[in-house]
C-alpha cells in the first residue's frame, strides 16, 4: 500500500474536482467573476491545457498574469498552487494554497490541497490540522478521511489511519 492515496487515484479525483470547480467558476454569475474576465478565463484555460499536458512550469506564468488581472479570483490561486506543487516548488504552492483558503475559508478542498503540500514539505502536524479542518467542513466527503489516513500512516499512527480509511470507504459506499 502506498503512503499517499494520490498514487491510487485520489489525485485524479481531486484534480477532477478542482477542474470542475474552475470550470463552474469560469462560467459563474457576475457575483463571482467580473463581466470583463474573458482574458483571465482565456489565460486560465491555457494554463489548464499546460497542466493537463504535464507542463506545470508553462502554466505558472499564465496564472501569474491571470492573478495580476483578477487578484480576488480564488480559483486562480488554487490552480497555481497545484502548478507550483507539480513543479516541486512547495513554498510557492503553500503561499497560493494559503491565499486560496483566505479567499474561500469554507472550502474543504482548499485545506486538503494545503495538507498535501504540507506533507510534501514534511510538515506532518500542519498537514494533520488541515485534513482535520477539511473533515470538519465536509464530514461526508471521503477524501478528507483518506488524506488524514495517509498523514496518520506517515506519522506511524496505524490505528488512526485504519479508522479513517474505514470511514472513507463507508462514505464511498453510502454515496
Amino acid at each position: 500500500m502506498s503512503s499517499f492515496h494520490d498514487d491510487r487515484g485520489m489525485f485524479s479525483t481531486q484534480i477532477a474536482s478542482v477542474l470542475t470547480m474552475i470550470a463552474l467558476l469560469a462560467i459563474s454569475p457576475p457575483s463571482l467573476a467580473d463581466a470583463n474576465d474573458k482574458p483571465v478565463d482565456d489565460l486560465m484555460n491555457q494554463a489548464h491545457k499546460a497542466m493537463t499536458s504535464g507542463r506545470p512550469n508553462d502554466a505558472i506564468p499564465l496564472l501569474r498574469k491571470a492573478i495580476d488581472a483578477a487578484p480576488t479570483r480564488a480559483e486562480l490561486y488554487l490552480m497555481r498552487s497545484r502548478a507550483y506543487d507539480s513543479a516541486g516548488k512547495f513554498q510557492a504552492a503553500l503561499e497560493d494554497a494559503t491565499k486560496y483558503i483566505e479567499l474561500m475559508p469554507n472550502d474543504a478542498f482548499g485545506y486538503l490541497n494545503r495538507a498535501r503540500i504540507y506533507m510534501s514539505m514534511e510538515k506532518r502536524q500542519q498537514a494533520l490540522d488541515d485534513a482535520t479542518k477539511a473533515i470538519e467542513l465536509e464530514p461526508n466527503e471521503p477524501d478528507g478521511y483518506y488524506r488524514r489516513a495517509d498523514i496518520y500512516r506517515d506519522m506511524g499512527k496505524r490505528a488512526e489511519a485504519e479508522a479513517d480509511e474505514a470511514k472513507a470507504e463507508a462514505l464511498e459506499r453510502r454515496n
